[in-house]
């Protein structure tokens, strides 16, 4: 059973997520907040392909303390936050989780029914 994510555990890496929005040019430039300390040392886009031959491109962004993954759902910019997970790695976004491990991952709205599809189905990091 999938947990609904928890705003309040997103406090604390607040302000990465407005860093990375303001890096990919989501946040107007009035808007992008000055975080002097906070550097992204891999900063690197993955396209992804996935069943029924949809692609999914997610561009990653991380730091020493942050993990995050930017990508389009519905044609709306989505910042995905890192959680912790058992296996792999983790991504919460609203209603949105994206798992991956390895080279490969799910996407799946949290809200849709427990035995749903995930909106991304086995996707492969496309070579």
């Amino acid at each position: 059973m999938h947990a609904r994510p928890c705003f309040a555990t997103l406090k604390p890496v607040m302000p990465a997520m407005l860093a990375a929005l303001a890096i990919a040019g989501i946040a107007p430039a009035a808007a992008q907040p000055r975080l002097d300390n906070l550097r992204f040392q891999d900063n690197r886009a993955v396209s992804y392909q996935c069943d029924g031959g949809r692609r999914l491109a997610v561009r990653y962004l991380n730091s020493a303390d942050n993990r995050l993954a930017l990508m389009r759902i519905e044609d709306k910019p989505m910042l995905f936050v890192n959680v912790m997970s058992g296996s792999g790695a983790r991504y919460a976004a609203g209603r949105y989780e994206w798992w991956t491990k390895g080279e490969e991952g799910n996407l799946r709205d949290l809200m849709a029914a427990q035995d749903a599809p995930p909106v991304f189905a086995n996707c492969h990091a496309a070579r």
